[in-house]
């Protein structure tokens, strides 16, 4: 039977099928009649992790197996590992290319362009995944190559050089630390190179988007910006649990997720931003609205939840990583889809699943109630399996098309096509960048008020390289009103917002 999902932006699917599923193969048995037909496509994300440690997309035939493979279950959408450690999975980039004996030769072989052409041609979205913040690991074949980011500002550089984070303790860490200004430049250009290039992608997936523990970020440059801006003594050491330092590395990973989201749509306004976020234990483990005492707010610094409401997010896919088989994972898994469907802000949420830990019924059980609306009919976007390679426990080449045809024959009987976000095909707001410039000088941590027509809209503080940025604005003429926080003077300037569009201030 078919289930109408509320009429609201953020549930972009309309209709939803409640699928009688029961196992094909060791108990399940096919639905007894097909799905009713639909007036028009259903829209659901239904999308595969394909990491680069594994075959999926090393050559031709690869990509070839990859998106028959996709088609064949019926899913519209792969997540593409095009950036790992600091490396280029893809041929153009400044970063060097990935040095993996059996990748194809870069004069014959680009993957993301023929991964893109050839999903293209079969109907199927591509998102380039991008992990960001771990750059160094010692085991990395490309260490100490001139073009890789840590031959020149890993975890030995000297500060300021150093972009790299570090413990409480002063164990230096190769992940990129982005209380450091320059860290966030670099993110910049390497998302910038990437949709320059490749003008057809359809989105861009961020990946440990965070820091990795609470007793992480204390890159120098980063702690001695916190003193100042706290009045701290600039060789003081904020302790891991200090709720200002908290805020303070919080504070920074969302100004990355910003600036990148903000830096896409001046590029290209139709790309897809999105981000594989931590769920981490349960989130009803102690309430459903105490957000700060999740793993992601608290232990790593993630606040996804502010930046779907903000807008800084086409969609998040939390990664619902638990074992059917086991009650209280069970319990976590159904504990955040409940959590999941209340919480999308401005935005919308894909399920993602841990499916190499679930056999084919366990997974396929997941997917159903990821994928049902809850009693007020709000349901999510859609599911993302981790991942291509291991789609269910044990997997096999064999056994993996055999389950591509179990979704098919089940939890992916309707066809559907990759959502249409509403906010990018029919836009009702716009989007803000500029650089605080007073007496023609740039301003670091400039004040900004945005006036839209006459009247306050928000304010705004800029990053300390002078870039500030907003999303969500209704179209309209804005005065942006500077001011430099040491001297008090302040300049003003016009911009015209128009919707779906980037601005572009002084």
């Amino acid at each position: 039977m078919s289930l109408l999902c509320r009429n609201d932006r953020r549930y972009p699917c309309r209709l939803v099928v409640l699928l009688g599923l029961v196992a094909l193969l060791g108990g399940l048995v096919p639905p007894s009649s097909p799905a009713t037909a639909q007036s028009e496509t259903l829209q659901q994300m239904r999308a595969f992790w394909v990491d680069s440690s594994n075959d999926g997309f090393r050559n031709h035939p690869q990509v070839n197996e990859l998106v028959e493979n996709v088609v064949r279950a019926n899913a519209n959408t792969i997540f593409v590992q095009m950036r790992r450690h600091g490396d280029a999975w893809y041929n153009q980039s400044f970063e060097p290319r990935a040095a993996d004996p059996r990748l194809g030769l870069a004069q014959e072989f680009d993957p993301l362009a023929y991964l893109i052409e050839k999903s293209h041609s079969m109907g199927v979205k591509v998102h380039a995944w991008l992990v960001v913040s771990v750059a160094c690991r010692n085991s990395d074949p490309l260490r100490g190559h001139q073009q890789h980011v840590c031959t020149s500002h890993g975890p030995s550089a000297p500060d300021p050089a150093r972009w790299t984070t570090a413990t409480y303790g002063g164990r230096q860490v190769g992940d990129l630390d982005f209380g450091h200004p320059a860290a966030i430049q670099y993110m910049e250009r390497v998302v910038e190179n990437l949709l320059r290039n490749y003008p057809a992608l359809d989105g861009i997936h961020w990946d440990f988007i965070r820091y990795s523990g609470e007793s992480y970020g204390y890159n120098r440059v980063s702690v001695e910006r916190f003193n100042r801006a706290h009045d701290r003594p600039l060789n003081s050491r904020p302790a891991s649990g200090d709720p200002a330092w908290g805020q303070w590395r919080r504070d920074r990973v969302t100004e990355l997720a910003r600036r990148l989201y903000i830096r896409s749509k001046a590029i290209n306004p139709r790309v897809q931003v999105s981000a594989a976020t931590i769920t981490w234990g349960g989130i009803g483990s102690y309430t459903p609205d105490d957000w700060p005492n999740s793993a992601a707010y608290r232990q790593v610094f993630q606040d996804w939840r502010a930046w779907l409401e903000e807008g800084i997010l086409d969609f998040a896919v939390p990664m619902h990583y638990f074992a059917e088989g086991q009650e209280r994972s069970r319990n976590w898994y159904d504990g955040w889809l409940a959590w999941d469907r209340t919480r999308t802000g401005k935005r919308a949420i894909v399920a993602g699943t841990g499916a190499w830990l679930n056999s084919d019924r366990e997974g396929i059980a997941q997917i159903q109630r990821a994928l049902a609306p809850d009693a007020e009919g709000r349901a999510l976007a859609g599911v993302a399996l981790y991942s291509y390679n291991q789609p269910l426990r044990d997997s096999s080449f064999e056994r993996r098309r055999a389950f591509m045809d179990q979704l098919r024959a089940t939890v992916f009987a309707q066809p559907a096509r990759a959502p249409d976000w509403p906010w990018i095909v029919a836009p009702t707001t716009g989007h803000l960048q500029g650089m605080a410039v007073v007496d023609g000088e740039i301003v670091g941590d400039a004040a900004i008020s945005l006036f839209r027509d006459g009247v306050w809209e928000r304010d705004l503080s800029a990053s300390a390289d002078g870039w500030f940025g907003a999303v969500e604005l209704p179209p309209g003429v804005y005065t942006i009103l500077v001011r430099n926080p040491a001297t008090e003077r302040t300049a003003e300037y016009n911009v015209a917002v128009q919707a779906g569009l980037v601005a572009n201030g002084p």
